[in-house]
């Protein structure tokens, strides 16, 4: 089995993948997430990733051969992936710079690509034909950009639904956090929570119809047989991409898939 880890600035995601599979990305057998906890320890996190990779194996305790780690918070990255070597007992594959992706990335310097970014493009090339459009929504939404050769053209990053509610909150006085929970929006909120909320999840929804339609101008346009594939993950995507025009493929393990997919063409 492999342990495939995504450590992101709120949550480490880690998913156990059985690398037999013909697939490159195959479904996890386990995926999960627990919190970054930047001063823990590789013994922590190792604890923590063994205890839920148990709990959901029903007691069963995992057999972990090989480790792959994708990070964009160096603050955690060694205790992380001490935390992988301890679990499987090898050093574990790191997804940075130089490695094979099977893709292209044409962007001004390649190696300041985030590894969850070359994560979900190797995950959905995997399943899905480009060009392609795929957003991820956590503590920032990227939307990333995929022509039809499956070369990465570049990358839009904007505040993500937290930031933006922290923002607002903090700056204007009579404006307290509200909850971004999934329930029932009106576009026009009736008092000051409704009218937040709305805010921030229609106004990014709109915000990213328009990149669509923007995006797919370049790439797509009428006159071409091609469709855009759009693909979302991230832990606040159901929010927005429920309330866009655009229909989005969700997968919210599509990350830890890529950095499975991108063990298995470096590794095996």
């Amino acid at each position: 089995m492999l342990l495939a880890v995504d450590i992101g600035n709120t949550s480490v995601s880690f998913g156990l993948f059985d690398m037999s599979a013909d697939r490159a990305a195959a479904e996890p057998v386990v995926l999960s997430r627990t919190a970054v906890r930047k001063n823990a320890s590789a013994d922590e996190y190792a604890v923590m990733i063994r205890e839920i990779l148990r709990l959901r194996l029903n007691g069963t305790d995992p057999v972990i051969d090989a480790s792959a780690v994708s990070s964009v918070v160096p603050s955690a990255s060694l205790s992380v992936a001490g935390a992988a070597e301890l679990l499987s007992g090898k050093k574990p594959y790191i997804i940075g710079p130089g490695i094979r992706t099977g893709f292209r990335i044409s962007i001004n310097d390649p190696a300041c690509l985030g590894s969850d970014i070359v994560s979900n493009v190797a995950a959905a090339l995997d399943c899905c034909t480009p060009p392609l459009i795929i957003f991820d929504a956590g503590t920032a939404n990227t939307v990333t950009v995929i022509d039809e050769k499956s070369t990465v053209i570049g990358t839009i990053i904007s505040p993500g639904l937290r930031i933006s509610a922290s923002a607002l909150s903090e700056h204007a006085e009579l404006l307290d956090s509200v909850p971004l929970d999934d329930g029932a929006l009106p576009m026009v909120g009736r008092d000051t929570d409704e009218s937040v909320r709305s805010g921030i999840i229609y106004g990014n929804a709109m915000m990213l119809d328009g990149f669509v339609r923007s995006i797919r101008e370049t790439l797509a346009p009428k006159s071409s047989d091609k469709k855009l594939s759009l693909m979302a993950t991230g832990e606040f995507a159901t929010r927005i991409i429920s309330h866009c025009r655009n229909k989005f493929t969700f997968d919210e393990a599509l990350t830890v898939k890529g950095v499975a997919s991108l063990y298995r063409r470096n590794c095996q």
